[in-house]
């Protein structure tokens, strides 16, 4: 499922989920599986989970934790409704008041999919949390890209800096092999993550063994099965940033990038994001590449202009308590005001 579904989530492929089970707010999550009327075949999966206050079980949800960039569902391009007129009543028979499904993709199949199938019931939806997420889609050559989103004054400094790097050493770039050891390079990347503020506050992967474990085994694992693409840029004999993403067919999704600060001046992250550029469109051609980074990122939403609209829902089962509880959770998580589609947000 995590190669044919609709929209692209490694986060949600068998490795990750096993890696990321032994993060320490992981639980015990269930996998929801929906097979398709007569034939049988698999339409769709979700790992879910209960979320729990005091001792209580708060809702149910699609599964969350510290890894997780996105929480599409995996499933089958086309079977979008019929999953979801099949997993909503079972979501319901879950301990939890209410259905809470975050990190969606706002625009995917699944999630029109969802509120269609909401909108047929008559039901209600709270939108918690909406914002863009910058992305990189394909269209234009690295080049083109530059010169249409990069101001020129920007575009020189970064060639003044890459000559500056190169008065320290010859300046180069390289991506991992298939038949090259990995773990010298995971190595290497949690070591430059461990010189930057992650490092200072506790919360870069190595500071914790549960978390560094967890993305060793992901991109161990995306190695030997051909979808890690991982990058390095070198300066003499010294590496000064990394990049790893996972791919997934012509969709690409970052999940760590790390430099060493005692370079910061020469805007090493900047740097090694805009030789990816060209990796990216000019030799996979990739369709869209996911930054996974945070709303409103200060480096990345600057070279990428491009957003993937993510978004978090609170969803009522068929009960008036349960849509007491899910109306006072939307008040005070703050929800905007605006909708997805106003005129079933009720």
């Amino acid at each position: 499922m995590a190669r044919e579904a609709g929209t692209a989530n490694p986060f949600y492929g068998r490795a990750a989920v096993l890696a990321c089970l032994a993060l320490p707010e992981a639980g015990v999550p269930r996998l929801l599986l929906v097979r398709e009327a007569g034939s049988g075949q698999l339409a769709g999966l979700m790992p879910v989970a209960t979320r729990r206050k005091r001792g209580l079980a708060l809702c149910v949800e699609n599964w969350d934790q510290r890894v997780r960039a996105l929480g599409e569902p995996l499933v089958r391009a086309g079977a979008e409704q019929g999953f979801w007129r099949a997993a909503l009543p079972l979501l319901a028979r879950q301990p939890g008041w209410y259905l809470r499904l975050s990190g969606l993709d706002a625009d995917s199949a699944s999630t029109r999919a969802l509120l269609d199938v909401l909108r047929e019931a008559g039901r209600r939806y709270y939108l918690t949390r909406d914002y863009g997420r910058a992305v990189l889609n394909r269209g234009l050559s690295s080049e083109a890209h530059a010169a249409a989103h990069v101001r020129s004054k920007v575009l020189k400094e970064h060639r003044r800096l890459r000559s500056r790097l190169n008065e320290h050493g010859a300046l180069r770039f390289e991506r991992l092999a298939a038949d090259d050891a990995v773990d010298p390079w995971i190595d290497a990347l949690f070591a430059l993550e461990a010189t930057g503020w992650k490092g200072r506050e506790g919360v870069a992967a190595s500071a914790d063994p549960a978390t560094e474990q967890c993305f060793r085994t992901i991109l161990r694992a995306a190695h030997c099965e051909g979808t890690l693409d991982f990058h390095r840029m070198i300066v003499g004999d010294t590496v000064v940033a990394m990049l790893a993403n996972l791919e997934r067919g012509d969709e690409a999704f970052q999940l760590k990038i790390a430099y060493d600060e005692d370079w910061a001046r020469y805007s090493p992250g900047v740097l090694i994001e805009m030789a990816y550029l060209a990796h990216a469109l000019d030799v996979r051609n990739l369709r869209r590449v996911d930054s996974c980074a945070r709303a409103d990122h200060p480096m990345i939403d600057r070279i990428w202009p491009d957003r993937r609209r993510i978004v978090s829902l609170a969803i009522p089962h068929a009960s008036l308590a349960s849509g007491l509880v899910c109306a006072g959770v939307a008040r005070a998580q703050a929800a905007p005001a605006d909708s997805l589609n106003p005129s079933t947000a009720g």
